[in-house]
């Protein structure tokens, strides 16, 4: 559990930064990344206590917030509440939390303002740079739609026998055979399915997608052995990845650049805190 100058930190800002570190980078690199949890640990630790010293240095320069302005906010966080279905009664059971969240937000954005004065918006060349820099991010997932044969090999006393088949059904396909009609009649999936739609390339490593999203439209693929089965596919459909335009993601890549700025001033401003901050791991006996 940390401790920051005194104060106790809920372990769960910590749980939460650290699930949601993972999942962006699980999300990026379309892998599971559990041996790099230490690390992504030791990155929730410290963009918590980032937040943590900015928001008792903001309570440090704020300490009163005019109620007239935390009255004003609360309305309209009831109002926001009450349109999305909450009701009177849980409203007011929560009122008290509710205000003292708006409260700490009406500190915070005081103490942000001040913070990030001056630190206007991008420039069109600030931004066509970030754009460049970033195309990868923008960048579509490609898609393919096949149609799908499979053959199980547990349904079957010999594999080479099977093998040979689906050759022979592949040779139809080739030679001009309605695949459809084709798979309708062979297929060995329980529920009869053989149009798997569009999918994207989730999984790179997995033979079938590897091969399908490396086709052109109209091709059948070799046999493929995977997951206890033969499998045929033809590629129905073929969408490539691209980029969409600058000036189609301008707004996107404003909100992104401010983002990224705001996040970068607010370290900085943090790391000035750091050196005079008592920052410490306590047992949960010792808290």
């Amino acid at each position: 559990m940390l401790r920051i100058n005194g104060e106790l930190i809920d372990p769960n800002l910590v749980e939460d930064a650290f699930s949601r570190i993972k999942s962006e980078a699980e999300a990026r690199l379309q892998i599971s990344c559990c041996e790099r949890d230490p690390e992504f640990m030791e990155q929730a630790e410290e963009e918590v206590i980032d937040s943590i010293l900015i928001a008792q240095e903001a309570e440090k320069r704020h300490p009163e917030i005019p109620e007239s302005d935390i009255a004003g906010r609360l309305e309209e966080t009831i109002k926001l509440y009450r349109e999305h279905g909450a009701s009177w009664e849980m409203l007011e059971d929560q009122r008290d939390q509710l205000r003292n969240e708006c409260e700490a937000n009406l500190r915070m954005e005081t103490f942000l303002s001040e913070i990030l004065d001056g630190k206007g918006g991008p420039t069109d060349e600030e931004l066509r740079a970030y754009y460049q820099e970033h195309l990868a991010e923008f960048r579509t997932q490609p898609e393919v739609r096949c149609l799908h044969l499979v053959k199980m090999l547990d349904r079957h006393e010999d594999p080479v026998a099977l093998l040979e088949s689906m050759r022979e059904l592949r040779e139809e396909a080739l030679d001009g055979a309605d695949f459809k009609a084709l798979a309708e009649r062979e297929t060995e999936k329980e529920n009869g399915e053989i149009d798997l739609d569009w999918m994207t390339l989730d999984r790179p490593s997995n033979p079938i997608e590897s091969i399908v999203f490396s086709m052109r439209e109209g091709e059948v693929t070799p046999v493929v052995a995977y997951e206890n089965g033969y499998h045929l596919l033809k590629v129905v459909g073929v969408k490539r990845s691209e980029v969409p335009p600058f000036e189609e993601l301008r707004e996107q890549l404003a909100e992104r650049w401010e983002f990224e700025q705001r996040r970068a001033a607010l370290r900085s401003f943090a790391a000035t805190l750091r050196p005079d901050a008592h920052i410490e791991h306590v047992e949960d006996d010792e808290a």
